[in-house]
C-alpha cells in the first residue's frame, strides 16, 4: 500500500512537472512573439533615426524602450560614421550611456561585463576613458570586453594601452589583435610612435600590426628594426615588411638571412617572396640549399614565387637539398 502511495505521488508530481513546464514554454512563446510585434512596429522609426530623417518616435516605456535599443544596436555593429553617430547621440539623449557607466563601477561582476560590452554598441566616444580603466578591472571578463569595446569605438587613443594589456596579459592577444584591427588603418600613427618604445614585446606588436594595417608609405619607418637588439623585433618587422611589399627593404632583407637567429632568417626569406624581383635569388638560393630547416623551407618556397624556372634548374643539381627539391615537385603538380 505505501508503495502505491510513493508511486501516485510521483505520478503526480511527474504531471504537475510536465504541466509547469508546458506553461512556461507557452509564455515564452508569447513573449518572444510579443517582442517580434513590437520590433516590427518600431523598425520604422529605428531606420528613421538611422537614414538621418526626422523619425517620429513614440514615446517608449518598459520593454518597448529595450526592444527599440536592441533594434539600434543591432543596426549599429555594422555602421560607421554619421549614421552611428546618430546612434551614439540617442543613447546619450535616453541616459543610456551614463546608465551603462554607471554600471561600469558597479560591485556586481556580470553588471561591469555587460556593461563594458554594451558601452560599444552604444557607440559613444565619452566611454572610451573609463573603458580604458576597466583595462585593469580585477576581473579578466571585464577586461577583454572593455577591449572589444575600445575597438568597436575606434578608439585610437587607446592602442597603447590595449597593447599594454595584451603584454601585460591582462587581455587575450586574440583580443587585443582583434579590437586593433577593428580600429582600423587609423591606429597606425599610434602603432609607429611605438616602434621606439622600450619595451620589446611593445615594438614587436607595433611592426606586426603595421603590416596588416599600415600602406606602402608606411614601410619607411620599419627597416631600421630589422637591426633591432630583439629578434621577436626583427621577425615581425620582416614578415611586415613583406606584406607591405616594400621592394625598397629588400636589400636589407637579404642582409637580414644572415641573422643569427633562425625564425629571423626564416622571417626574411619569406618577405622576399612576397615582394619579389630577382635581386635576391642569389642570397635566397645559397639559405635553401644549406640553412636550417625552416629558414631553408621558407627560402625555397620564396624562389618559387620569383623565378620558378630556376628551382627546377636548381633541383637538378647535386646539392640542391631536400627544400628545393620540394618546391620543384610542387611546381610540376
Amino acid at each position: 500500500m505505501t508503495l502505491f502511495v510513493v508511486i501516485a505521488v510521483l505520478a503526480v508530481l511527474g504531471a504537475v512537472a510536465v504541466l509547469a513546464a508546458l506553461e512556461h514554454r507557452t509564455w515564452l512563446t508569447r513573449r518572444e512573439a510579443r517582442r517580434r510585434e513590437t520590433a516590427n512596429r518600431l523598425r520604422p522609426s529605428a531606420l528613421a533615426l538611422i537614414d538621418g530623417e526626422d523619425p517620429q518616435v513614440p514615446t517608449l516605456s518598459g520593454p518597448d524602450t529595450l526592444v527599440f535599443a536592441d533594434l539600434l544596436v543591432h543596426y549599429s555593429r555594422g555602421l560607421r560614421g554619421e549614421a552611428d553617430d546618430r546612434i551614439s547621440g540617442y543613447f546619450e539623449s535616453t541616459g543610456a550611456v551614463d546608465r551603462e557607466l554607471r554600471h561600469l563601477h558597479g560591485v556586481r561582476e556580470r553588471s561591469r561585463v555587460e556593461a563594458a560590452f554594451g558601452l560599444g554598441d552604444l557607440g559613444s566616444s565619452r566611454a572610451v576613458p573609463e573603458l580604458v580603466r576597466a583595462l585593469d578591472d580585477r576581473s579578466a571578463d571585464v577586461r577583454a570586453a572593455a577591449t572589444r569595446s575600445l575597438g568597436r569605438l575606434g578608439a585610437t587613443t587607446a592602442v597603447q594601452q590595449v597593447i599594454a594589456a595584451s603584454v601585460a596579459l591582462r587581455v587575450p592577444r586574440a583580443v587585443a589583435g582583434a579590437a586593433l584591427l577593428e580600429i582600423g588603418p587609423q591606429a597606425v600613427p599610434s602603432l609607429l610612435e611605438l616602434l621606439g618604445h622600450e619595451d620589446p614585446h611593445f615594438r614587436a606588436d607595433a611592426a606586426e600590426l603595421i603590416g596588416l594595417l599600415g600602406a606602402a608609405n608606411d614601410a619607411d619607418a620599419l627597416p631600421s628594426r630589422l637591426r633591432d637588439g630583439s629578434p621577436e623585433v626583427r621577425a615581425a618587422t620582416a614578415a611586415a615588411l613583406g606584406r607591405l611589399g616594400s621592394g625598397t627593404a629588400r636589400d636589407e632583407l637579404v642582409a637580414t638571412l644572415q641573422d643569427r637567429v633562425p625564425y629571423v632568417r626564416a622571417s626574411a626569406a619569406r618577405a622576399l617572396g612576397q615582394i619579389g624581383g630577382r635581386t635576391a635569388t642569389a642570397a635566397l638560393l645559397e639559405v635553401a640549399r644549406h640553412d636550417e630547416f625552416d629558414p631553408a623551407s621558407e627560402a625555397a618556397r620564396a624562389l618559387a614565387r620569383i623565378d620558378p624556372a630556376l628551382v627546377l634548374r636548381a633541383a637538378e643539381e647535386p646539392d640542391s637539398g631536400p627544400h628545393l627539391l620540394e618546391a620543384a615537385d610542387r611546381l610540376r603538380l
